[in-house]
């Protein structure tokens, strides 16, 4: 019961933090993408500072060191909404890839558009995949860290996936390297539903793979990086009890 109440609280507090600074701070908006994007990166870390004081969800980063700073690819597994935002407050200069549709939410949408995340038009076929990667490379021509979820879905602890073709054709267009980032946040941020869990998630950064790998040999490496790092394969699957 009380997990359940701790959890209602941080569903209007996620709200509320959004709407009071996104209402509150549109102002910034005028002062470009650079503004936007550290508007966002102050909410982020709001949203986690709340979700540990609230829900009792703290976080562990492991590999830290790892973390690029210029243009590069983050890949990460889908658990939950977590990993969009705290890779979002983590990343130097974050770009996050995200569905068109997400633009359309008051409030949340003018953020995003303005931070300069990418929109793709999950129905668009190869056009919209040719556009998301020429978006990519100018991003990381410039410098700013790509943020995909290669698997295309949020997927329960202890799930996997064959992963969608985007982040292939992102890394062989941008010629940047990919760092592949693993963590277990399905275990505390449940979903669907939403429930949070008291404990600890680990994230864990691994060491870049570098550009120029062939599709086949990046989309294997990427597989079994992930996998091998997640925390959540390495436990029996399914939540803990809070």
């Amino acid at each position: 019961m009380m997990t359940s109440i701790r959890s209602a609280v941080f569903s209007v507090y996620l709200v509320m933090t959004i709407a009071v600074m996104g209402i509150a701070c549109l102002p910034l908006i005028l002062f470009g993408r650079r503004a936007a994007r550290g508007t966002v990166k102050l909410w982020s870390r709001l949203a986690l500072f709340g979700l540990h004081q609230i829900a009792g969800v703290s976080f562990k980063v492991e590999g830290a060191e790892n973390m690029p700073q210029g243009g590069a690819l983050i890949a990460a597994n889908h658990q939950s909404q977590w990993e969009t935002i705290a890779l979002y407050a983590l990343a130097p200069n974050p770009v996050m890839i995200l569905k068109k549709e997400l633009l359309r939410i008051p409030v949340y949408g003018w953020w995003a558009g303005a931070a300069g995340n990418i929109a793709v038009d999950r129905k668009g076929g190869a056009k919209a995949l040719r556009a998301m990667t020429r978006e990519a490379k100018k991003h990381t021509d410039a410098g700013e860290q790509i943020i995909i979820f290669p698997e295309g879905t949020r997927l329960k602890p202890g799930e996997t996936r064959k992963f969608q073709p985007g982040v292939a054709g992102i890394y062989a267009t941008t010629g940047a390297p990919c760092t592949p980032v693993a963590h277990d946040s399905g275990r505390f941020w449940r979903h669907p539903g939403g429930e949070k869990i008291p404990g600890v998630i680990t994230l864990r950064i691994l060491p870049a793979i570098p550009p120029g790998l062939d599709r086949k040999e990046f989309l294997d490496t990427l597989a079994a990086r992930l996998e091998n790092a997640r925390p959540d394969l390495a436990v029996a699957k399914g939540p803990p009890h809070g």
